[in-house]
């Protein structure tokens, strides 16, 4: 393995399953910010550059039935409290963050106008990639349940981390580093004692491999909760086409 991709690796497990320490959600103090104790998304606001799961794709499937099984494994263990479970139909990668707010973005605004236009321009300069080829394998946990997203190569990697720098460059923001995975639920409730089933029931998966993800397409994606975006723009990156997508905004 490379020096480079090592060190994504490395990243990678602060949040893989096998590395977790349980001490650390005693730390954590925003159980449900996102989601109600009901499980129900509380408004929540971004612009943000992702890769979505096809639908039609195996990926989605394994990522559903996985989903399930763990709801019903945590119910079994009386844990159907604790996490809120995202809608399937949100599941992505997220590449890079642009603007994340607890108050709706005005797009009427200078600051967000100048931002999606500056992304547009980011996707131009990036052009021609080809499809980014990862592997889906692993599970994470932090304030999330997550799938982990790996690379074989230096190479896919490197695509990956070019659209993030090139995104960042343009519009001046640094919102996180690049760490791919795919959120399946949040903690909504302090799991309390329970800590150690938790980690027990997710360490059965620490190796689960769900497959490859094949990445034709980034989109800047507006969220106004985490299970709900909308496409601004498309960038398909196996012909460099950049195109509108989705919500019709002004001035960009």
């Amino acid at each position: 393995m490379s020096e480079f991709l090592g060190k994504y690796e490395k990243r990678l497990r602060g949040r893989d399953i096998k590395s977790f320490d349980v001490s650390i959600l005693k730390e954590i103090d925003q159980f449900g910010s996102k989601f109600d104790l009901n499980g129900n998304a509380k408004p929540f606001y971004g612009l943000t550059c992702i890769a979505c799961i096809d639908r039609e794709t195996r990926l989605f499937h394994e990522l559903c039935d996985f989903q399930n099984m763990l709801r019903e494994e945590f119910k079994e263990n009386g844990l159907g409290d604790i996490f809120a479970f995202l809608n399937p139909e949100s599941f992505h990668m997220t590449v890079c963050d642009i603007v994340t707010s607890s108050d709706p973005i005005q797009f009427q605004s200078h600051h967000a106008s100048d931002l999606i236009k500056l992304v547009r321009l980011a996707f131009e300069q990036i052009g021609i990639l080809g499809n980014v080829i990862c592997q889906i394998q692993g599970v994470g946990l932090k304030r999330t349940i997550t799938i982990l997203v790996k690379f074989n190569n230096e190479i896919e990697l490197r695509k990956v981390l070019d659209i993030e720098h090139k995104i960042k460059q343009l519009t001046g923001v640094n919102v996180r580093e690049f760490l791919g995975h795919i959120s399946l639920a949040y903690f909504v409730r302090h799991p309390e004692q329970k800590n150690e089933t938790i980690k027990k029931i997710l360490f059965q998966y620490k190796d689960k491999d769900f497959g490859e993800f094949s990445i034709s397409e980034i989109y800047l994606a507006y969220f106004t909760n985490m299970n709900t975006f909308k496409p601004i723009l498309a960038m398909n990156i196996e012909n460099g086409r950049v195109t509108r997508h989705g919500i019709s905004l002004n001035n960009y």
